[in-house]
């Protein structure tokens, strides 16, 4: 059954809020000082994950620049863990070529 397009968007903002609060919690800091750290009012984050308020997408990239985690992540349910941010640390430090055996490889290891 497909959501209403509304609903999706609603349930993303949701998944989001969760994502970052999240994230906030494995970067050992608090919702004032990722604010503060971004550029904006010291309340901004916090009433924001507690469903008071809205983000702009500009806001949005820059709580994900302070807490280190690509934007990508926030709208996937369970996409902020310790392991995928490890994760993408990694495969950021890759270069082009190397990113490409590494994934030659996962595909030959998943044929197996």
């Amino acid at each position: 059954m497909l959501m209403e397009p509304m609903d999706q968007f609603n349930l993303n903002i949701d998944i989001a809020r969760r994502n970052i609060r999240i994230a906030v919690a494995l970067r050992d800091t608090n919702f004032s000082e990722v604010a503060r750290a971004a550029g904006l009012s010291r309340n901004a984050v916090s009433q924001f994950v507690s469903k008071r308020t809205t983000l702009s997408y500009a806001n949005m990239l820059k709580i994900c620049d302070v807490l280190d985690i690509p934007i990508g992540l926030l709208n996937i349910e369970d996409g902020v863990t310790e392991g995928r941010l490890r994760l993408q640390k990694a495969l950021d430090r890759l270069s082009t070529e190397k990113l490409a055996e590494a994934l030659k490889d996962i595909n030959i290891q998943s044929e197996d």
